[in-house]
């Protein structure tokens, strides 16, 4: 019971309104209809509360990004209805011509997730411009430059918050699902035996989408930082975990899915005799070792302990020379055994590798000639 709670706890929730950026679209909205019924012949402003929202993203960075986006692709949009409305009117023909025409345009990568803003409002200037579309084009581009305007200077003005908690959140679920996995896997090498298939491919999943959600999140982290007033009080919050813990943690998850996979061919699954019982129990607990310095990696932010390296060391050395046993039960020797154990070893002490940072005090080359001793 309490390991299912534990586990509730650590996925990620569904996440709660943003208060601040709903009232900040409110204000935005109502603050750019206003200012655009202050100029002459825009009596129906709607494009510019339309545009102010685009304006407000959850950081300031993004909120640029995506509202250059929007203003491009209208004026786009613009560009190609006006001399399509000229040349072959608002019936049919200026239809046929201009949707496929914006369609492609709006594929263009640089627009991204605005593209549909350009066939959008080519129709729109198409089919309700009438036999002026410009003049009822550049009343609406204003409208869309006040709106992204105002949209950007709300949002800095009323600066976002720091997006740096849920980054440490996705590297903690990281080293957890990463843990949960290896000690699966320390599970199923001591009693020889597989778990179901959809429970495997549940742990592997857990952890290749935990990796990806770390990623965005980090992105997401530092590009809450840009252009914004928050920033210079960022020593106030959590720092981020370091990129070298991060990268340790990405390689740890990787690896751990590449060990997981061999161990079920082999040990686990099908020969059991190819691990004798001494090994399994050992290298168990180096599963279960290296599972702790997965999960405090991601709990902490920072690389293993000097102490916790030379614990999992000594654990190391004492697997890799119950590997070196080549012999049965009935004592006639058993080559594969030998190659399976090694290939284990080598698995394992390459995820202790990469559970180790750059930073770390003990680098790899030293903890090989250690081992080797």
């Amino acid at each position: 019971m309490l390991d299912r709670l534990i586990r509730a706890l650590a996925e990620p929730r569904k996440p709660a309104p943003d208060i601040q950026l709903l009232a900040k679209a409110t204000v935005a909205a109502g603050g750019a209809w206003w200012l655009a019924l202050l100029l002459p012949g825009h009596d129906q402003p709607y494009f510019a509360p339309l545009a102010a929202l685009v304006g407000v993203y959850p950081t300031v960075l993004s909120s640029m990004r995506e509202a250059g986006r929007f203003a491009v692709g209208f004026l786009l949009g613009v560009l190609l209805a006006v001399p399509v409305s000229l040349l072959f009117g608002q019936g049919l023909w200026g239809i046929l011509v201009v949707v496929p025409a914006a369609l492609l345009l709006g594929a263009w990568r640089k627009l991204d997730g605005q593209g549909l803003q350009v066939p959008f409002t080519a129709l729109f200037v198409l089919l309700v411009g009438g036999t002026a579309p410009a003049s009822y084009a550049l009343p609406r581009l204003a409208d869309v430059v006040i709106g992204v305007t105002m949209g950007i200077v709300v949002n800095m003005v009323l600066p976002p918050p720091l997006r740096r908690a849920e980054a440490g959140e996705a590297a903690y679920r990281l080293g957890l699902r990463t843990a949960e996995l290896l000690r699966d896997t320390a599970a199923e090498i001591r009693e020889g035996s597989l778990y179901g298939s959809a429970h495997r491919t549940e742990r592997l999943l857990a952890v290749h989408r935990t990796t990806l959600h770390v990623a965005d999140a980090q992105l997401t982290a530092a590009e809450s930082h840009r252009f914004n007033a928050r920033s210079r009080l960022a020593r106030q919050h959590p720092p981020l975990p370091a990129h070298t813990v991060l990268d340790s943690l990405y390689a740890a998850g990787e690896q751990a899915r590449v060990l997981t996979r061999e161990a079920r061919r082999g040990g686990a699954g099908s020969d059991p005799s190819l691990l004798s019982t001494g090994f399994r129990e050992e290298f168990g607990d180096l599963l279960d070792l290296l599972a702790g310095l997965a999960a405090e990696c991601g709990r902490s932010g920072q690389g293993p302990s000097e102490e916790q390296l030379e614990e999992a060391w000594a654990c190391y050395r004492s697997v890799r020379a119950l590997a070196m046993e080549t012999y049965g039960v009935d004592g006639e020797e058993a080559p594969n055994r030998h190659l399976a154990q090694t290939q284990l070893c080598a698995l394992a002490l390459q995820l202790l590798f990469d559970l180790v940072p750059e930073s770390a005090e003990v680098t790899p080359v030293e903890a090989v000639g250690a081992a080797a001793r």
